[in-house]
């Protein structure tokens, strides 16, 4: 289809061009702008951040900038990622499963697999830091499209500021000393479409600037780049900022060309270390003091209230309360305090992004452009709910009142997880319904008012499709054509968006699957099945009723044994097209060497 076309059924029965989405007249009176034929795009993805964080999704933070969208927008649901970062994101930028674009697992654990000898793939000779196998190469490979180059040869600007981490291959161990993974500037933001791009390279970092000759995580060192050249941060960097302003200005170097563009703001929060500016974790002080359950049962009391679970709805009764896994009554004065500052931090780091975000709004409204703009908002993953990956060192000081600055280093653990990840069962790493649903934002071009939440099973897959339909970019045959070796096989949003249709991308017979870590899942209509690794499960397969059971509380193995035997085999298939290879999650975990 034409690109006029497909922009014709992008903006038919809504507003013209002209018109402001307010009808300001400060805004009216404003010279008009040089307006794009087609829509531009921007893709905000958080960090780690939970399904219930924002206010719009049942949280308590303070996200006003976050509400507005989904308020002038819509809500997804029921929207799956990959169980943690980087495997999403080269779905993301994909379009395709993560194990065909070079990231069947994550760098890390590859490069921990080679160095231990430990994982399945990592005791076969044949396998090295040169050569893994085909899809687990660590980074964006050439075998699968690339967004940001399929939209910049489509006529886009494309620019990038914030979070790559597709770009490590495991290290020569040789020639490495104390360092698992290398970076390969093949896989670099610009080398892979981006035109303008300003980047961490890895997977985390301190928020701040490193404090000089302190790092707070050795093994962790953060390579930032511009343009895929290395750059220094200025003393007074924080991410979250840095990463808009950086944005914000490439955005405007090309303001008078018509050019559409494609911006992709990927924050680094609230990812671990979690680190605000004072004044964000202040605002916060107390808040948490009540404990995680009762901060838990408000936010599914305010979900249902909001219509995004039924009233009827089973949440996930989280962990059992172990030895290892104490709830806010087991716990010391000393440690509650401890517990309820992360939060407080946690908290401060997702009011910090979400006004940040409402910055880069404001600079499209004041340019005009904000009606020409499709804005989706995403997390990448679940919520985290591991220790630090990586051990503390003589440099950090995660005393309490030290806990949000500079040189502290925590994550705050299971329990909050589980208040992020509400209703839901589990966090980041695990294929349950915590690990691989995330809150997802659209609001299309020229939408003028919000629409109800939809509940259909989408998938980060989803995306790129969707922004090529709305770019009017065909790529449909480009796989036949030998452009690349794998085809997208997300599915296009835009119809059901436009409510040109009553139902999602996937019908009822669909098949959706995953696998990271051995943790695997396959969903197909309101059947799922999914297997859970260790510590939190043995890797059998279990069987839920999504429609009734969301929260995966009730096994149906055993019930519908046909049906679990027919979605095993709906599994195998898919993991054979994909070329599964299993890397276990322990490896993730193991200290750095």
């Amino acid at each position: 289809m034409h690109w006029k076309a497909v922009v014709s059924l992008a903006l038919g029965g809504l507003l013209p061009v002209t018109a402001f989405s307010d009808g300001s007249a400060r805004e009216a009176a404003q010279p008009q702008p040089v307006r794009a034929a087609r829509p531009n795009i921007v893709m905000i993805l958080a960090d780690d951040l939970g399904y219930s964080d924002i206010g719009a999704m049942g949280g308590e933070i303070d996200t006003p900038n976050l509400d507005a969208l989904a308020a002038s927008g819509r809500i997804l649901t029921n929207y799956h990622t990959g169980a943690t970062c980087s495997p999403t994101r080269a779905m993301l930028m994909s379009g395709t499963d993560h194990h065909l674009a070079g990231l069947g697992s994550m760098a890390e654990v590859n490069a921990t697999a080679i160095s231990t000898n430990t994982a399945p793939w990592g005791k076969q000779n044949t396998y090295n830091y040169e050569h893994a196998p085909d899809g687990y190469e660590g980074y964006l490979n050439e075998r699968v499209p690339s967004l940001p180059q399929l939209l910049k040869d489509g006529g886009y600007h494309t620019y990038m500021a914030g979070k790559w981490h597709l770009a490590s291959t495991p290290a020569d161990p040789a020639a490495n000393a104390g360092r698992r993974t290398v970076l390969r500037p093949a896989s670099f933001p610009n080398a892979k479409g981006f035109e303008r791009s300003f980047a961490l390279l890895q997977g985390a970092g301190s928020h701040f600037a490193q404090v000089p000759g302190k790092p707070i995580v050795a093994d962790l060192a953060s390579s930032y780049t511009e343009d895929d050249k290395p750059v220094s941060l200025p003393p007074d960097f924080y991410a979250s900022k840095n990463y808009t302003d950086k944005l914000i200005s490439y955005i405007d170097e090309n303001r008078h060309d018509g050019k559409p563009f494609f911006a992709y703001l990927a924050f680094t929060a609230p990812h671990w270390p979690l680190q605000a500016p004072d004044a964000d974790i202040a605002r916060y002080g107390g808040r948490y003091d009540e404990g995680y359950e009762a901060i838990r049962a408000r936010r599914i009391a305010k979900q249902k209230k909001l219509g995004l679970i039924p009233a009827d709805f089973t949440p996930s009764p989280g962990l059992p309360q172990l030895q290892g896994h104490p709830r806010w009554a087991d716990l010391t004065k000393q440690q509650r305090a401890m517990e309820a500052r992360k939060m407080e931090v946690y908290a401060a780091m997702v009011e910090n992004m979400d006004r940040h975000i409402g910055r880069l709004i404001g600079y499209l409204k004041q340019r005009g452009i904000y009606d020409d703009t499709l804005i989706v908002f995403a997390s990448d993953n679940g919520a985290e709910g591991g220790p630090n990956f990586f051990p503390n060192n003589p440099n950090v000081n995660n005393a309490l009142d030290n806990i949000g600055r500079p040189l502290s280093n925590v994550t705050y653990g299971e329990r909050w997880a589980e208040v992020s990840a509400t209703p839901f069962r589990l966090w980041k790493g695990f294929s349950v319904e915590g690990g691989v649903t995330a809150p997802l934002i659209v609001r299309m071009p020229r939408q003028i008012r919000s629409k109800p939440a939809l509940g259909d099973l989408t998938h980060v897959t989803d995306l790129l499709p969707t922004f090529l339909e709305l770019a009017g970019i065909d790529h449909s045959n480009s796989h036949r054509k030998g452009q690349f070796a794998y085809p997208i096989t997300g599915r296009s949003l835009v119809s059901r968006l436009q409510d040109r249709v009553s139902s999602g991308p996937r019908s009822s017979d669909a098949i959706l699957a995953d696998e990271l870590f051995t943790g695997r899942y396959v969903i197909q209509g309101d059947w799922k099945l999914v297997s859970m690794q260790p510590p939190f499960g043995d890797n059998r397969w279990q069987l839920f009723n999504l429609r009734r059971d969301r929260g995966e509380t009730t096994d149906l193995s055993e019930v519908h044994p046909e049906r679990a035997a027919r979605l095993a085999a709906e599994y195998e298939a898919y993991a054979a097209r994909v070329g599964v290879v299993h890397t276990p999650l322990q490896e993730l975990r193991a200290p750095a060497p």
